[in-house]
């Protein structure tokens, strides 16, 4: 199955409730997130080796164990990203776990047309273009997410790449908490507090990385930046 025409970013769900999305599949397309949905995740990871750059939404209920091991084999084949379907059952150990894992963020089901949407522009679909992010000295490599200096290399945690890679992208306007908080799944217990504690432990290994280069700097109401 190739990627819908105009360069929708497409969706492949797992998981085996009628529950889980809310809305016709022509009601999704009509949003420009187009979706498929499959009840077995053997159909759901073949899809997406069809269509590379469509992105897998897990919301099977599975414990995180099996997420990681599905994790593992879809990451080889999924060119886009890898979200978490959560509930009121899902527990925050769990949304926590499976971000230090990997997963790109969480949304919230049932999955309708606007949140899928909502998702889709905090995440955009990587192009060619901006698979490597260049500024200053520093090149943000996205499909590894790792930070390049010179002949070094320094693979970043799942949240604080998502960081670096809003703050880059949005240069050189700021970026407010709300859409890093937004970014980084509104499921958590306090997704702000988490955004902050992430951004300390990025400033801190970026410092130690490339002390020379851009920091990022707070902008009183506005957010974040790269310094100038």
């Amino acid at each position: 199955m190739s990627s819908p025409s105009g360069g929708d970013p497409r969706f492949v769900l797992h998981g085996r409730s009628s529950e889980i999305f809310r809305g016709s599949f022509a009601e999704f397309r009509h949003a420009g997130v187009p979706i498929t949905v499959h009840a077995e995740i053997v159909d759901a990871l073949a899809d997406l080796a069809h269509d590379y750059e469509s992105s897998l939404i897990l919301a099977g209920g599975e414990s995180f164990e099996r997420l990681a091991a599905i994790m593992q084999i879809a990451e080889p084949v999924c060119g886009g990203s890898i979200f978490l379907g959560v509930s009121d059952d899902t527990e925050t150990a769990t949304i926590e776990a499976a971000m230090r894992a990997g997963l790109r963020g969480t949304i919230r089901l049932p999955i309708t047309p606007d949140r899928l949407r909502e998702v889709a522009r905090l995440h955009p679909r990587t192009g060619p273009q901006d698979r490597s992010l260049r500024f200053g000295e520093l090149t943000l490599d996205v499909p590894h997410r790792s930070l390049r200096w010179r002949d070094h290399a320094l693979l970043l945690p799942p949240r604080e790449f998502e960081l670096l890679h809003q703050i880059v992208r949005a240069y050189p306007e700021s970026v407010s908490i709300d859409t890093l908080a937004l970014a980084f799944g509104s499921d958590l217990e306090d997704p702000h507090a988490s955004v902050r504690v992430a951004m300390t432990k990025l400033r801190a290994r970026l410092a130690n990385f490339a002390p020379a280069q851009a920091l990022i700097e707070t902008v009183r109401v506005a957010g974040y930046r790269l310094a100038s």
